[in-house]
C-alpha cells in the first residue's frame, strides 16, 4: 500500500482525545494551503472591488449634489433677472404717475422742487435696484461655493476611500502570502 496516496490517514496514538487520531498526508496539505490563500485572495478582491463600486457612488453623488446646485443656480439667476426686470418696469410706472400726479396738481416739471422730487425717487429706486442685485449676487456666490466644496468633499472622500482600499488589499495579500507561509512552514514533514 502507497503512503503517498490520498485516501490513506495512518492512525497516530496519542490523539487530542487520548486515542488514535488520524493525519492528513503532505499531498492534501498542499491542497488545504492551496485553497486557503486562493480564498484568502478572491476575498481580498471582492472588498477591494466592492470599494471600488462605493468610491465611484461617493463620486457620482458628489457630482449630482453639485450638478443639483448648478441647477438652482441657473434657476435663481433667471428668476433674479426677471425680478430685476419687473423692478424696473415697476419703478417706471411708479415715476410715471408720480409725474403725472404732479403735473395735475400744476407743479412745472423738470424745475425746481418737483426735479428735486424726480431725482430723489430715482435715487431710491436705483439704490433698491443695486441692494437687490448685491443680495442675488451674494447668493450666487453661495451657491457657487457650496458646489465647489461639494465637489472637493466628493474628491477628498473619494481619496479617502481609495487610500483605505488599497491600504485593505496590500493588508490582505500579505496576510494570505503570510499564512500560506506559515501553513507551509508547519506542515508535518515526511521523513524521506
Amino acid at each position: 500500500m502507497n503512503s503517498e496516496h490520498l485516501d490513506y490517514l495512518p492512525l497516530i496514538e496519542g490523539g487530542p482525545m487520548r486515542g488514535y487520531s488520524a493525519t492528513r498526508p503532505p499531498c492534501n496539505e498542499v491542497v488545504s494551503i492551496a485553497l486557503t490563500a486562493g480564498l484568502s485572495l478572491a476575498s481580498s478582491y471582492m472588498s477591494y472591488e466592492s470599494s471600488q463600486t462605493a468610491i465611484k457612488q461617493s463620486e457620482y453623488n458628489a457630482q449630482a449634489q453639485s450638478d443639483a446646485l448648478a441647477a438652482e443656480q441657473s434657476r435663481q439667476a433667471r428668476e433674479n433677472e426677471e425680478n430685476q426686470r419687473r423692478a424696473v418696469q415697476e419703478q417706471r410706472r411708479f415715476r410715471a404717475s408720480q409725474l403725472a400726479a404732479m403735473a395735475g396738481n400744476g407743479a412745472m416739471l423738470g424745475t425746481g422742487s418737483s426735479l428735486a422730487i424726480e431725482a430723489d425717487t430715482w435715487a431710491k429706486q436705483q439704490t433698491e435696484l443695486a441692494d437687490q442685485q448685491r443680495v442675488n449676487d451674494m447668493a450666487q456666490s453661495s451657491l457657487a461655493y457650496q458646489r465647489t466644496n461639494t465637489l472637493q468633499m466628493g474628491r477628498a472622500q473619494a481619496a479617502g476611500m481609495r487610500r483605505e482600499a488599497t491600504g485593505a488589499a496590500i493588508s490582505g495579500l500579505a496576510s494570505t502570502a503570510v499564512g500560506a507561509y506559515r501553513s507551509w512552514s508547519t506542515r508535518p514533514q515526511t521523513a524521506a
